[in-house]
C-alpha cells in the first residue's frame, strides 16, 4: 500500500503543491534585469523544482500500481497531480527566463521557499 511508504511530511508537501496558486507575473516594462541576475534566479528555481520532483518520485512513487494512479482518491494520483503542477511552474520558470522577467522569477522563488523535499 502506498500510504505505508509516505510520511506525513510527504503528504503535507504534496498538498501544499496542489493548493499552491500559480499566478502569472508580468515583467515591468521599465525594469531591465541583467542576464546574470536572470540566469541565477532561473537556475536556483530550476534546481529547487528538480529537487522537489526527484524527492516526490523516489519517496512516494515506489511500487505504484496503474490502478492507483488512475484512482482520484489515492496518494499516487495526488503525487502525480503535484508533479504536474511542478512541471507547469517549471515551464513558467523557463518562459520568464527567456523573457528576462525577473519579477516572475522572483515570484516563483518565493512560492517554492516554504516547500520541503520529502524524506
Amino acid at each position: 500500500m502506498l500510504t505505508a511508504c509516505s510520511s506525513s511530511s510527504s503528504v503535507t508537501t504534496v498538498e501544499e503543491i496542489q493548493d499552491m496558486p500559480v499566478h502569472v507575473v508580468h515583467a515591468q516594462n521599465n525594469a531591465t534585469a541583467d542576464n546574470a541576475t536572470v540566469n541565477n534566479c532561473y537556475k536556483e528555481n530550476a534546481a529547487r523544482l528538480s529537487e522537489l520532483q526527484y524527492s516526490l518520485k523516489t519517496n512516494m512513487l515506489q511500487d505504484v500500481k496503474t490502478s492507483e494512479v488512475l484512482d482520484t482518491h489515492s496518494d499516487a494520483h495526488r503525487v502525480f497531480a503535484a508533479l504536474s503542477k511542478l512541471e507547469q511552474i517549471s515551464s513558467m520558470n523557463e518562459t520568464y527566463r527567456k523573457d528576462g522577467n525577473i519579477a516572475g522569477l522572483k515570484a516563483i522563488n518565493e512560492m517554492l521557499k516554504p516547500l520541503k523535499a520529502t524524506v
